[in-house]
């Protein structure tokens, strides 16, 4: 029987999420101290589905959440399901009205599956890469109160929508429009529909959208390619857009956004033609929407937006924190650099503690970044610049792939940085010099994969060396783990042909099964009666293994020795009790 146990954890997140499911407000479950006692998570396995049994004070109902498989994790799902309207618990009847997240996810035995008219809501992947589900029978007279993102990608259900859609137009229940499949130029989306699905106008030929005053989302690339767009008027009823929700339409220069909008999603504009972008009062979120946004040239913020200003070719994210006990935090960030400036150089304003994801995202023309007092980079954030260096005293904390592919850099000095998160300097072709600090934390996994680095040296302060940190490394010689390095993940060195020799020093306390995968050159300096080099001697006599030599450069004091002795002994007594009670 499958553990369910991740998964009935996100139904309940889910369901605390999606108030509008309910008729009780998101406030009225946190004033409420016994509400989280009050709410159960009983399970019932109907013609082998797990139903969620949802019930409070206020509501209850049944949730679809999960599927039962065999001792191998293999579906024992019927290839023909009918959901009941309702299901029998304890004496009690709960309605089904909801299919749950991820509930048939990656169900390979379902071809068929009929849903009852109770059912208001079907959550994020639901169906998602049941790949051989090719009939979903919806009740024409569901309205939907909530309908999620990637409900049935990965599956050919499509196909038999659209063998039984009009005019292009399949429309799921009363109000869901999944996906336009007509040849109309203009398309005005119906009074009775509230969702739209992300994808739905993927790659169509529209040249005007005309929205209703219903729809208040715009989901995940909804109209991502849609090349014959050239303006889109957007009504105070929509306040988000999800991610890439206009990528890669070509044509699109013009986007005119209500006085309500709030949020953008990430690589919102992607590959379009935009060059002017208003940023209402409402507005509260617009980190990593402008990534990729290469034709902009000028940003408009209110005057009454409270978080936003423009300034310096700048867009900048402020922000006061109340403490409540008269005291307050300011923080300000920098959350887009125009990439059409001319500028070659930009210097940190002062009052900027956070360069945020994709604030100089491929702005090709900047030479030189000066920084000159603390600040934290986030991700991406110059992913794809062509500056051949970069001062890192002043950073401390760098985010994912916030370098990747700059393949100008040759040298990098990170004395001063302590977590180096994953992807962070990865693809950077040309970087040979690499100084760490010796008091690192974390390096992360693939943080320097696909460099030009010769040799590496590491201390760190109990660091954990992540999965793949070094990996198509070509040129990559040597490596040294010394004091302070702690943890080494799986594949650290694939792929890297040319590497000799690795030195781990004795406070190695886990190396990964894995980690030297394809290294058949090496040869392993360890210290003799340390920890790391036993774990090094098991790994190198084990014959599935490519690396087998090794070599002693030094070895434990007689001190360490009996204190490696001493710690031995009482884990294995820890263990041997531990193994007694469970």
């Amino acid at each position: 029987m499958k553990g369910i146990t991740k998964k009935l954890l996100a139904v309940f997140l889910a369901t605390i999420l999606a108030t509008s499911m309910f008729a009780v407000s998101s406030s009225a479950f946190f004033d409420d101290e016994d509400y989280f006692e009050d709410f159960l998570l009983d399970t019932v396995i109907v013609d082998d589905i797990y139903y969620t049994i949802n019930s409070t004070e206020d509501f209850s109902y049944a949730t679809v959440s999960d599927f039962e498989t065999d001792d191998e994790g293999k579906s024992v799902l019927s290839e023909t399901v009918v959901i009941p309207e309702a299901v029998e618990y304890e004496g009690e009847t709960y309605t089904v009205t909801e299919i749950g997240y991820m509930a048939f996810t990656e169900c390979d035995t379902l071809r068929e599956i009929t849903l009852p008219a109770t059912v208001t809501s079907i959550s994020d992947y639901a169906f998602a890469d049941a790949a051989n589900l090719s009939k979903v029978v919806i009740p024409s007279e569901v309205e939907f109160s909530y309908f999620g993102t990637e409900v049935f990608s990965g599956t050919p259900a499509l196909g038999y929508f659209a063998e039984n859609c009009a005019d292009g137009e399949v429309i799921l229940g009363q109000n869901v429009l999944l996906a336009y499949l007509g040849n109309e130029k203009t398309y005005t989306v119906p009074e009775e529909i509230d969702f739209i699905a992300d994808y739905c106008f993927f790659m169509s030929g529209i040249e005007e959208i005309n929205f209703n005053e219903t729809v208040t989302e715009i989901l995940p690339y909804t109209f991502a390619s849609c090349r014959n767009l050239r303006e889109v008027n957007i009504p105070d009823s929509i306040i988000a857009l999800g991610e890439g929700a206009f990528s890669n339409c070509v044509n699109l220069e013009k986007v005119n956004l209500g006085d309500s909008f709030e949020l953008f999603g990430y690589r919102a504009f992607e590959g379009t033609n935009l060059k002017d972008l208003y940023i209402g009062a409402a507005v509260v979120d617009v980190m990593g929407a402008l990534a990729g946004c290469d034709t902009l040239e000028n940003i408009t913020v209110s005057e009454d937006n409270e978080y936003y200003t423009y300034e310096d070719e700048t867009l900048f994210y402020n922000y006061e924190y109340d403490f409540g006990d008269g005291t307050y935090e300011y923080s300000r960030s920098i959350e887009y650099f125009l990439i059409t400036s001319d500028a070659t150089s930009y210097t940190v304003p002062e009052d900027v503690d956070t360069i945020a994801s994709f604030a100089f995202y491929n702005c090709k023309n900047l030479d030189e970044i000066v920084i000159d007092h603390p600040v934290f980079i986030g991700e991406l954030a110059f992913a794809y610049c062509d500056f051949e260096e970069f001062d890192f005293t002043n950073v401390s904390d760098i985010g994912y792939a916030a370098f990747r592919g700059c393949n100008n850099l040759t040298e990098v000095d990170l004395s001063e940085v302590w977590y180096i998160e994953d992807s962070a300097f990865e693809n950077c072709a040309n970087l040979k010099d690499v100084t760490f600090s010796d008091d690192i934390y974390y390096l992360g996994a693939r943080s320097f994969a696909n460099t030009a680095i010769t040799e590496i040296s590491v201390n760190g302060d109990d660091c954990e060396i992540g999965e793949a940190a070094f990996a198509d490394c070509k040129k990559l010689k040597s490596a040294k783990f010394n004091d302070g390095v702690g943890y080494i993940n799986a594949n650290i060195f694939s792929a890297c042909p040319e590497l000799e020799r690795v030195f781990i020093s004795k406070t190695v306390a886990y190396i990964d099964y894995y980690a030297f995968d394809d290294c058949q050159n090496v040869v392993f300096e360890i210290i003799e009666h340390s920890g790391s080099a036993d774990t090094i001697i098991e790994y190198a006599e084990d014959d599935e293994n490519d690396v087998t030599k090794y070599e002693f450069v030094g070895k434990l004091t007689f001190f360490e020795r009996i204190g490696k002795f001493f710690t031995d002994l009482f884990a294995r007594i820890r263990d041997f009790f531990l193994g007694l009670i469970f």
